[in-house]
């Protein structure tokens, strides 16, 4: 028998980790996660000593400083998870010949185009969250690793958390009338496709330096968009109302993701976004929330 590779997920009780965790029995890994309590990626000696006590191959970061709003306020805590620990870690996972798989964001463009962008259009980030990942992702170009891979995704959702899709259904099922922005655009990702794509090209990824992919269910629309279409899901008739953004901190008005050197490179399906969502609320609630 094949002897199982031994991979890490860190920041395992967030949307990724909790989906990796879920589809963790469908692939031939043996899977150890920790969460933030459990291992600090930025504490060297904890790092090192479970790499190489449980024989890490490789290492799925998903710890991640992920509230835009605070992070205006608080960038050094921002850069302190973001930034500064993913450079301990990508160093630590160098210096052990460790596969690492690093979560990064749509965050990192500035919006201003008005077609998906892909891995080689110029980053621009314009709040302090997507500074504080795009730094996280120079430390790990600039570190010498293998077989490696930063992941951008966007508008990610799941059963965990309190993303979009689950604040649209909470106010469906208080029959609450809700407003979202209409001039918002960005490709949704449902958490479970990104997490069996993860676990699907590891053992295929084969670089000697580390490549940069986007991931997200196929085709874009707006914030509106996304919420009509879980309202039709769900046949309800609250009432959506279109409003402009008004944040107190700039996003990226449009920051869908071209998926395609991710798609071609290792063969995958990737299904539209539309499918993908219907397919979310038939495997979560077998249709239709409780």
């Amino acid at each position: 028998m094949v002897k199982k590779s031994n991979v890490l997920v860190t920041g395992s009780d967030g949307q990724l980790g909790s989906s990796l965790h879920e589809v963790s029995d469908f692939y031939h890994f043996n899977f150890f996660f920790k969460n933030k309590t459990e291992l600090d990626i930025g504490d060297v000696d904890s790092l090192y000593d479970l790499i190489i006590k449980e024989e890490i191959s490789c290492v799925i970061n998903c710890a991640a400083f992920t509230n835009v709003d605070e992070a205006e306020i608080n960038f050094k805590k921002a850069e302190l998870i973001n930034s500064i620990s993913v450079g301990i870690l990508a160093n630590i996972c160098s210096e052990l010949d460790v596969q690492l798989i690093h979560i990064s964001t749509d965050f990192v463009f500035d919006g201003n185009k008005n077609i998906p962008y892909t891995e080689l259009d110029y980053v621009n980030p314009i709040n302090n969250y997507g500074r504080s990942k795009l730094e996280g992702e120079n430390k790990i170009i600039n570190t010498s690793l293998k077989n490696s891979a930063i992941i951008r995704t966007s508008w990610l959702y799941s059963k965990f958390g309190n993303n979009f899709v689950n604040k649209v259904i909470k106010n469906i099922m208080k029959n609450e009338n809700i407003s979202v922005v209409i001039d918002q655009y960005g490709s949704p990702t449902n958490s479970l496709d990104l997490a069996m794509i993860i676990l699907k090209i590891i053992p295929k990824i084969r670089n000697r330096k580390t490549e940069i992919f986007n991931f997200s269910n196929g085709g874009y629309c707006s914030r509106y968009d996304f919420a009509t279409s879980i309202r039709n899901i769900l046949n309800s008739n609250i009432e959506i109302s279109k409003i402009h953004s008004e944040h107190s901190v700039p996003r990226p008005k449009f920051s869908a993701l071209n998926s395609d050197k991710i798609k071609n490179k290792f063969n995958l399906e990737i299904i539209d976004w539309k499918v993908s969502l219907k397919n979310f609320f038939n495997n979560t609630y077998n249709g239709i929330p409780k």
